[in-house]
């Protein structure tokens, strides 16, 4: 099995989708928005990658984009609620190590999914 293929439910990508979503809750929440609004912005984000992911041809099976979306939320609530009501501050270079980190699996699971021809 393919550490990077797309799983019916979930897959390695969902981990990237909450750490996506860590990284929106961090961010929105160091910009100053409400948990509301913030909520609303990373939900349109959400859905906004995964229209994305369809008009590149992306296969995933339904319940996987479900998923990708509620565990990418759950991402965001945990790290904007931690800021927000759990008394952890705000760190620019914990922020970075996460987005470094996720931008390094994302980008080795897309790289990977090229060599399969997944995106072709």
């Amino acid at each position: 099995m393919h550490v990077w293929k797309h799983g019916r439910y979930v897959d390695t990508w969902s981990v990237v989708h909450l750490l996506s979503g860590m990284l929106l809750g961090s961010g929105l929440y160091k910009l100053g928005y409400g948990l509301v609004w913030a909520g609303l912005f990373a939900l349109f984000a959400m859905l906004l990658w995964e229209l994305f992911e369809w008009v590149v041809k992306i296969s995933e099976s339904l319940p996987n984009i479900a998923l990708d979306i509620v565990i990418g939320l759950l991402g965001f609530l945990l790290a904007f609620c931690l800021h927000a009501y759990g008394g952890v501050p705000f760190d620019l270079a914990s922020f970075t190590a996460l987005a470094s980190v996720t931008a390094l699996l994302a980008l080795w699971g897309f790289t990977t999914s090229l060599g399969r021809g997944v995106l072709e």
